[in-house]
């Protein structure tokens, strides 16, 4: 049995569903599946162990993508404004409108 047997299991994702699932079962449901099909306590430990390490790793995903967002929108905050002044400024056209004749 492989060390960590969940290891290309597909971490949660925001669009979609919040479990993955894998031919009709999410992970908790392999888990407790893997669990009660093996006998050697060892094995099971490994299990609890691939799982323990696969839930880690969803945790570290779900942080990066926090700071990530939290990150573009300091960033944003901060860049916006000297973006926005290096610009160009916009005027309308402008149109020449025909002299008037003067009135006497």
């Amino acid at each position: 049995m492989p060390y960590d047997k969940y290891r290309n299991w597909p971490l949660p994702s925001l669009s979609g569903n919040i479990f993955p699932v894998i031919q009709g079962m999410n992970i908790e449901e392999q888990v407790l599946k893997d669990l009660a099909e093996t006998e050697d306590k060892i094995d099971k430990l490994e299990i609890l162990d691939s799982y323990a390490a696969y839930t880690k790793r969803a945790y570290q995903e779900e942080c990066s993508r926090y700071f990530t967002v939290r990150f573009a929108q300091v960033l944003g905050n901060i860049l916006e404004p000297t973006i926005l002044s290096k610009l160009p400024s916009i005027e309308p056209v402008h149109r020449g409108r025909p002299a008037e004749p003067e009135r006497k």
